[in-house]
């Protein structure tokens, strides 16, 4: 399974990464390249009898996408919502607070 995944990374390594002095594919790249490993090793897998799971995925590249880990989070800081003119008065959408003391 190594000898799998390092010919697809050797043979995702282009001209242009030569000429830029890479023996590697660019990072943003990656990704994509452990998608095509894992589908190649797939189905080698299934050739061989070693596969595990069963029945077979009939879209093995569809399947691997649908387990990969998604880096793409939704926004982590809340939306801001504008209240109404008459809510901010108090600077806060609160209703005013009176503060008495004890000793009035």
């Amino acid at each position: 399974m190594f000898l799998l995944a390092a010919k697809k990374v050797a043979e995702s390594v282009t001209e242009k990464n030569l000429k830029e002095g890479r023996i590697y594919p660019r990072l943003k790249e990656i990704r994509e390249i452990s998608i095509k490993i894992a589908v190649q090793i797939a189905e080698e897998c299934y050739k061989n009898g070693t596969a595990m799971l069963y029945p077979e995925p009939e879209d093995k590249e569809a399947f691997i996408r649908a387990q990969v880990y998604s880096v793409d989070y939704d926004e982590l800081i809340n939306k801001t919502y504008d209240w109404p003119a008459p809510d901010m008065k108090q600077g806060f959408p609160f209703p005013p607070v009176c503060h008495v003391s004890m000793d009035d």
